[in-house]
C-alpha cells in the first residue's frame, strides 16, 4: 500500500521545485554514519542517501527533511551504491556484509519508493562485493563487484549472472578495492567503468561484454598519481555527454572525443569539500555525497562533519 504521507509530500513538491533552485547543500544528520552512496527521484524531488554504518537509507525532500527511509533488521549491514529506475519507481542499493564475516557478502536491493518496501532481493553470494549499480532503459541492472573482476547483470528473473570480466578488473591484492563506480552512457550502447586500485576507466560494450577498452586520456593526467586527494576514483556519472569522476577531495571532468567513448579530455578541480564518494543528477545539477569514507576506514581520523549532499558547480571546469 501506498504510504499516504509520502503521496502527499510529492503531490505539494513539483510546483516548489519548478519555482525554486534546489540549494547549494544539505546537512545530513548523522554523526556516524559515513553516507556513501546517492540517488535522486525526480518524481518526489527527493535524494536518498545510503550508509556504511547503522545499516540505515535515508530520505532528503528537495526542502531539507530528512527521514529514515528504511532501516535494516541487522544495523551491521552497510549499503553502498544506490540508483534511481524512475520509470519503474524502484531504488537499487548494494547491500554488504563486512562486518560480521571476514569473507565479504553482499545482496542487490529494490525497494519500491512510493511504499518505502523492499520489492526484490537478489542474492551474489560469497564471496562478492556489491559496490555500485545501475540500470539501462529496459530496467536491467549492471553492478560492480570489488571483491571479483566481475560486473553483474541482473533481469526479471532476478538472477545474477556474470556480464563482463577481465583480469583487468581485478583488485590488486585480497582487501583491495577492484571494481567500483559505474555508469551508462549517452545513446545506451557502452558501460563505463572505473577500477580504484589501479585507477582506471573502461568502456564495456552493452552489445558485446567481451568488447572491453581501456579508455586514454588527454589533458591532465587522470587519477592525479601523487596527489594525496585522489586515491582512486569512486563515483562516476553523466551529466550531459560529460563523465565525471568523483575522488575523495576532486573530481575530473571528461569530454570524449568520438562515438566510442574511448578517448577523453581530462578535466580537474579540487574547489571541492574533502570526503567525497559519488554523484546522482538532480534537476539537470550534478549533487555529491560529502561523507569522510576514506578519511574514517582508510586513515582512522575521526569525520569532519556534518555529513552533507553538496552541489557540483561545472564553472570550476569552465573557468581553467
Amino acid at each position: 500500500m501506498k504510504h499516504p504521507i509520502l503521496l502527499s509530500i510529492a503531490a505539494a513538491l513539483p510546483v516548489l521545485a519548478c519555482d525554486l533552485p534546489l540549494p547549494e547543500q544539505y546537512k545530513l544528520a548523522s554523526k556516524t554514519s559515513l553516507p556513501e552512496g546517492i540517488a535522486y527521484d525526480e518524481e518526489t524531488f527527493s535524494f536518498f542517501a545510503t550508509a556504511i554504518n547503522g545499516g540505515e537509507i535515508t530520505r532528503i525532500t528537495a526542502l531539507g527533511p530528512e527521514q529514515v527511509f528504511y532501516a535494516s533488521p541487522d544495523p551491521l549491514v552497510s549499503f553502498s551504491g544506490a540508483h534511481v529506475d524512475a520509470e519503474r519507481r524502484l531504488l537499487w542499493v548494494c547491500q554488504v556484509d563486512v562486518k560480521t564475516d571476514p569473507v565479504p557478502n553482499s545482496k542487490v536491493l529494490a525497494f519500491d519508493i512510493d511504499a518505502g518496501t523492499i520489492a526484490r532481493t537478489i542474492d551474489l553470494g560469497e564471496p562478492s562485493f556489491c559496490n555500485d549499480l545501475t540500470t539501462d532503459a529496459a530496467g536491467t541492472v549492471y553492478a560492480t563487484d570489488s571483491a571479483l573482476p566481475n560486473i553483474y547483470r541482473i533481469g526479471e528473473d532476478d538472477t545474477a549472472e556474470v556480464f563482463a570480466t577481465s583480469p583487468q578488473f581485478a583488485p590488486q591484492a585480497p582487501g583491495a578495492m577492484g571494481l567500483n563506480g559505474l555508469d551508462i552512457a549517452p545513446g545506451g550502447e557502452d558501460l563505463m567503468v572505473v577500477t580504484s586500485m589501479p585507477p582506471a576507466l573502461f568502456r564495456v560494450s552493452l552489445s558485446d561484454p567481451t568488447e572491453i577498452d581501456a579508455v586514454t586520456f588527454s589533458g591532465d593526467l587522470f587519477s592525479v598519481p601523487g596527489d594525496p586527494r585522489f586515491p582512486g576514483p569512486d563515483g562516476l556519472e553523466f551529466l550531459g555527454s560529460k563523465l565525471y569522476v568523483i575522488y575523495d577531495g576532486g573530481v575530473q571532468q571528461l569530454s570524449f572525443s568520438g562515438n566510442d567513448h574511448t578517448q577523453a579530455t581530462v578535466r580537474t578541480t579540487t574547489s571541492v569539500p574533502t570526503g567525497l564518494t559519488s554523484a546522482t543528477v538532480a534537476e539537470g545539477q550534478l549533487y555529491m555525497v560529502d561523507s569522510e569514507v576514506y578519511r574514517v576506514l582508510y586513515t582512522n581520523q575521526a569525520p569532519i562533519l556534518p555529513f552533507k549532499i553538496v552541489h557540483l558547480d561545472e564553472d570550476l571546469f569552465e573557468a581553467m
